[in-house]
């Protein structure tokens, strides 16, 4: 049986018209499935409002000052990194003032500031690396398509056979953990991985090989040897353009003289710079091909 506190606007306008039709409680209670208790808190209500809706309440007074408010907003804005426990333990320790750390994480979001996982990016230094990487975009600013489409863009990379090394979220309702839509499988040893070299021109994609093993600068040697330059004789114009990052066994001394070797012309690339290389992209939609597809 309904309560009181329970009683919607809707059914008190009910209970009124009845009422109002001269029908006893104990009947208006049997129509509208309530008690006669609530029936008559409702008519009280009525009465002592001169309205059918629900009192309005008074919110809950703040914790905090509009001072105390702007130095929280303040202290995050400061250094982004900051947990809401960590402006607690400052505010507490600067105030005379007794809040949470639901209240300061509350005005945190007040602020729009939310906690969310940090993305990642490669560190890019003021002076080294910006330098590199805006004397690069200056070199090639002008270059022409004709330009590009001798350049062939190299890069290795790692795909799961099942699963992501990634967290992944998931939308779910409270006591939906272990519903099976809400379970993310796993098994042991992650299902194992694949590694790939692979190199990319404007006009598609490139040789591709899989890595078996560690890649070092002699397994890395052997793969331009059998796969790099072949399809360079075959594919690209004579005065074809090199691209691999910096990563140590591609600069490796052996790397080095491999290249030298077979007069090959590589692209200066500056440090920390993967966002730079289309062949990210090409890796990104791999990732999201179905398995049965990617790795057959």
């Amino acid at each position: 049986m309904g309560r009181g506190k329970h009683i919607t606007p809707s059914q008190r306008e009910e209970i009124l018209c009845l009422r109002n039709e001269k029908i006893t409680l104990s009947e208006i209670s049997r129509r509208l499935k309530l008690s006669i208790n609530a029936v008559h808190q409702a008519l009280k209500h009525i009465n002592s409002n001169k309205s059918v809706n629900n009192k309005t309440r008074q919110a809950r007074p703040r914790k905090t000052t509009p001072r105390l408010d702007r130095t929280i907003h303040r202290i995050s804005e400061a250094d982004r990194f900051r947990t809401a426990v960590d402006i607690h333990r400052d505010i507490s320790a600067r105030f005379d003032t007794q809040i949470s750390i639901h209240t300061v994480r509350r005005r945190l979001t007040e602020f729009g500031l939310k906690g969310r996982i940090a993305r990642k990016k490669p560190f890019i230094s003021k002076k080294k690396n910006r330098k590199a990487r805006l004397a690069f975009a200056k070199e090639h600013l002008c270059w022409s398509a004709e330009q590009w489409s001798k350049v062939i863009f190299t890069d290795e990379s790692k795909f799961n056979c099942f699963g992501s090394d990634g967290r992944k979220y998931v939308r779910r309702k409270t006591g939906e953990e272990f519903n099976p839509k809400c379970i993310q499988s796993t098994i042991k040893g992650k299902g194992g991985s694949v590694m790939v070299w692979s190199g990319m021109t404007m006009n598609g994609s490139g040789p591709i090989c899989r890595i078996h093993g560690i890649m070092d600068q002699h397994v890395y040697v052997d793969i331009l040897s059998r796969y790099l330059i072949p399809y360079a004789n075959e594919k690209l114009p004579d005065d074809w353009i090199f691209q691999a990052d910096n990563d140590p066994k591609h600069t490796s001394r052996k790397a080095k003289q491999f290249l030298e070797q077979h007069h090959i012309n590589v692209m200066q690339w500056p440090a920390q710079s993967p966002d730079l290389n289309p062949i990210e992209h090409l890796w990104n939609y791999v990732n999201t091909l179905p398995a049965a597809v990617t790795y057959t």
